[in-house]
């Protein structure tokens, strides 16, 4: 017989699901069996969960409770899919001044906002720290693949959630996020977004371009990295969802002071003529690599933990 070890709550959440911070029902025991209990790295415990995610089925092997809650979090994001769609389509401006014509319509314009926020919430949940009689039960939280803030099961996982929210081209997005990586999912979800609508042949055209542009991306980086050598600040690239940022564009950026989107549009001409002996392709790519990287660099947080040449930018 299975021992499970009810975990420590919060006075102010003793009614509150720990998986979603709905309202909880009763309490979930994990693992659900006792022959899964030696799947798992710590103990067998008990913890509040709500109605509906107490109904989701528990079947499978869980390493812990966290691979289980993605598990969870995974069946409402598939459930909800539709409404949380909502705030990847449009913003709370935009249905409030959109003119939604017939009663079916009216009311999806003056509830979908709502709709979109519960959903939100419930994924975005994160409970509180799990302990049993005051000591910290340990484990491993980082499971599956995180996009945006959210955490999927799988990478696969991440691309259904959004095939099904945005009514995506399913094939297109699969393809796309394993020519671009994965590492770069926004990127492919933004071209699967683009061409939704489309026939066999259009999505053959569309991966053969993203393949042959994935080529010469690849032989520009090769070729640019032959010039770092000219770079004489201690200078590292900065790879982004979008493009990669290479030292030389970064140290003309900081010797030139240029340090936001429209003072480089305004020296677009001095940044072509400095690197003009690379070649077009190679220029262009270090120019859009920049524009992605000062943009980023608008946002303090950004800079703080993802620009390892911060510090250059202030001498």
């Amino acid at each position: 017989m299975v021992n499970y070890s009810l975990i420590d709550v919060p006075f102010n959440l003793r009614h509150t699901c720990w998986f979603c911070g709905e309202p909880s029902y009763d309490l979930l025991s994990f693992p659900a069996s006792s022959h899964q209990v030696h799947h798992i790295f710590h103990q067998p415990i008990e913890l509040p969960a709500c109605k509906e995610c107490l109904s989701f089925s528990s079947s499978g092997v869980f390493e812990s409770i966290w691979s289980y809650r993605d598990k969870v979090k995974h069946s409402l994001m598939n459930k909800y899919a539709k409404h949380l769609g909502i705030g990847l389509q449009w913003t709370k401006e935009e249905l409030e001044e959109a003119e939604f014509h017939g009663a079916v319509l009216e009311g999806f314009g003056k509830s979908a906002w709502q709709m979109y926020e519960i959903a939100k919430a419930r994924i975005d949940y994160i409970g509180w720290e799990l302990c049993v009689d005051g000591s910290p039960l340990e484990g491993d939280e980082s499971y599956g693949f995180e996009f945006n803030g959210v955490r999927y099961l799988s990478v696969q996982a991440c691309i259904d959630h959004h095939v099904k929210a945005l009514s995506l081209d399913k094939i297109l997005l699969e393809t796309l996020v394993e020519l671009v990586g994965s590492e770069r999912f926004a990127y492919g979800l933004r071209i699967a977004e683009l061409n939704r609508d489309i026939s066999n042949k259009e999505r053959n055209s569309i991966i053969d371009e993203i393949q042959k542009q994935e080529q010469d991306r690849v032989d520009i980086l090769e070729a640019a990295q032959f010039e770092n050598d000219d770079v004489t600040l201690p200078l590292v690239a900065v790879v982004m969802s979008e493009a990669t940022a290479q030292p030389e564009a970064i140290e003309w950026a900081i010797e030139h002071q240029c340090a936001d989107l429209e003072t480089l549009i305004n020296m677009e001409d001095a940044f072509f003529d400095a690197f003009e002996h690379l070649g077009g392709p190679t220029a262009f790519a270090l120019f859009d690599g920049l524009q992605w990287y000062l943009t980023a660099r608008q946002d303090p947080k950004w800079r703080e933990e993802n620009d390892p040449n911060d510090e250059f930018w202030n001498e």
